[in-house]
C-alpha cells in the first residue's frame, strides 16, 4: 500500500479490523464492536451490512435493553465457507477441515512410503483426500475458501510458488500448479515447521506479542521463529532451517548432502544410525518403522539397557546445545517442541534437556526462556496451514473476492 491510502483500502483495513474484532468474541453488538476496534459507529454500521448482505456475518438475537432501542448481537456464520489445512510429511499425509473459526470439523490421514513421495503420487494422494473430506461433509468444493499445506523442503516464493525438497529428490516442482487443475479454489504453501510455529500461536494467543521458537524433530529437524505474532522468513522463505546448521564442520553426512548438520545427529536416522553402530542386533531394530524403533528405545532405555541409555544420552546432549544456539541467536520467550520425535524425547527426559540448554546457552537468554513440548499434537502442521488461509481471507475479504481469484497472501 503506498503513503497515500485510497478510500478503498480504508475500507479494506477497516473490514479486516472488524472481522478481526468478530474473531475475538463469540457475539458482540455493534456497539461493542466500534468501542473495541477504535472505529465510529457509522463505519461499523455501513461494513457489518454488508457483511451481513455476503454472508459472512449474522443477527443472532438481541441483548437486554436498559431503555432505549434493543441491540442486536453479531456472530460469525462459520458455516459461510471453509478452509483446508494439511501436512504433507516424511511419513504420511494430513488433511483437515475447518470451519471459520478454526475448529477442526473431520481429518483424512494416509501413510506415505520413500516409494511413492514422487510428485505426481502425492498429487494423486492429496486429491483423493480432499476428495474423500468433502464428500463426508457434503460440500462441494465452491464452499471451500482455500487450502493451507505445509510440507518438507522450501517453497520459493516466485510467480509459481515452486517447491524443493531435496531430502526427496525434488527439484523445483510446481506443486501449487499441480493442485489448482483438480480444484477451484486457492493454495497456500509453505514449510511445514513454519506453519507449524503459526499454528502454535493460533492456539495461544498470549504469544502473539512474544518471540516464539517452534522446533520440530522427527525424520527431519527444522524449526519456525514468530515474532509479536509474525513468522521471520527471511530473504527468500528460508529462515529456519536450524536443522542444517553445521555442528561438526567433519561430521556424518546429512540428507542434504553436507557434511555435520545437527539433523544429522538428532533427527530419527541418526538416532537409529547410532543405535546400530553400538549393537546392531539390539531388539528394538526389529520394529517395523522408525517411530516404533524410538518408541522402543525409549522403553528401553526406562528398563536400564545400558545401551539405549548411551545412544539417548548422546541424543540429548546434541539437542541441548542445539536448543542453545537458538536461544544465543534469538533471545526467545519460549521455544516449543513439535513433531513425533520431539513428544517422545521431552516426554522421556525434559528435565534433562534443560539441564543441558543451561550449560551451553547464555545466562541471561536462558532465564527467560520456557522450554514447552507442544500440546498439538499432529493437529499443529494442519491447523497453521489453515491459518494462512484465515490470513488471506481477513486481507481480501474488504476487495469483495472470497473465492479462488483472492490475490495472493500478502507476505
Amino acid at each position: 500500500m503506498g503513503l497515500n491510502p485510497t478510500a478503498r483500502d480504508l475500507r479494506r483495513i477497516n473490514k479486516r479490523t472488524i472481522l478481526q474484532t468478530m474473531f475475538q468474541s463469540d457475539s458482540i453488538s455493534r456497539l461493542e464492536l466500534s468501542q473495541r476496534s477504535g472505529l465510529s459507529t457509522g463505519t461499523v454500521t455501513n461494513i457489518i451490512n454488508e457483511l451481513l448482505t455476503e454472508g459472512i456475518v449474522l443477527e443472532s438475537g438481541f441483548a437486554e435493553s436498559e431503555g432505549g432501542r434493543r441491540r442486536s448481537i453479531l456472530t460469525l456464520n462459520q458455516t459461510y465457507r471453509y478452509f483446508l489445512g494439511g501436512e504433507l510429511g516424511e511419513t504420511d499425509i494430513m488433511i483437515e477441515l475447518f470451519d471459520l473459526r478454526l475448529q477442526k470439523l473431520n481429518a483424512f490421514r494416509i501413510s506415505l512410503t520413500p516409494e511413492q513421495n514422487n510428485p505426481s503420487q502425492v498429487v494423486r494422494f492429496l486429491i483423493d483426500g480432499i476428495t474423500i473430506l468433502l464428500q463426508a461433509a457434503e460440500l462441494t468444493p465452491d464452499k471451500i475458501l482455500s487450502m493451507g499445506l505445509g510440507l518438507p523442503g522450501i517453497v520459493e516464493y516466485t510467480e509459481r510458488e515452486m517447491v524443493s525438497a531435496p531430502a526427496w529428490n525434488w527439484e523445483p516442482i510446481p506443486l501449487k500448479a499441480m493442485l489448482r487443475e483438480h480444484f477451484p479454489f486457492a493454495f497456500h504453501l509453505d514449510n511445514g515447521v513454519k506453519v507449524m510455529a503459526l499454528g502454535e500461536v493460533e492456539s495461544n494467543p498470549l504469544m502473539a506479542t512474544k518471540t516464539v521458537a517452534s522446533v520440530t524433530l522427527g525424520t527431519g529437524v527444522g524449526a519456525g521463529i514468530i515474532h509479536e505474532g509474525k513468522l521471520y522468513r527471511g530473504a527468500t522463505n528460508s529462515a529456519g532451517e536450524w536443522g542444517h546448521t553445521i555442528f561438526n564442520l567433519d561430521g556424518p553426512l546429512c540428507r542434504c548432502g553436507r557434511r555435520g548438520c545437527l539433523e544429522a545427529y538428532i533427527g530419527s536416522a541418526a538416532i537409529i544410525h547410532r543405535l546400530r553402530e553400538r549393537a546392531d542386533q539390539h531388539p528394538a531394530l526389529s520394529c517395523p518403522d522408525e517411530i516404533s524403533i524410538i518408541q522402543a528405545l525409549i522403553r528401553a532405555a526406562r528398563q536400564d539397557d545400558a545401551v539405549a541409555n548411551q545412544v539417548l544420552e548422546e541424543t540429548l546432549h546434541y539437542l541441548g546445545a542445539g536448543l542453545a544456539n537458538l536461544i544465543n541467536l534469538f533471545n526467545p520467550h519460549c521455544i516449543i517442541l513439535g513433531g513425533w520425535l520431539s513428544g517422545e524425547l521431552g516426554t522421556f527426559a525434559l528435565p534433562a534437556i534443560e539441564e543441558i540448554v543451561a550449560r551451553y546457552a547464555l545466562t541471561q537468554p536462558n532465564e527467560v526462556v520456557e522450554i514447552s513440548l507442544s500440546l498439538l499434537g499432529r493437529d499443529g502442521v494442519s491447523m497453521g496451514a489453515a491459518r494462512l488461509c484465515l490470513e488471506e481471507f481477513l486481507d481480501n475479504v474488504g476487495g469483495g473476492k472470497n473465492s479462488a481469484s483472492l490475490t495472493s497472501l500478502q507476505r
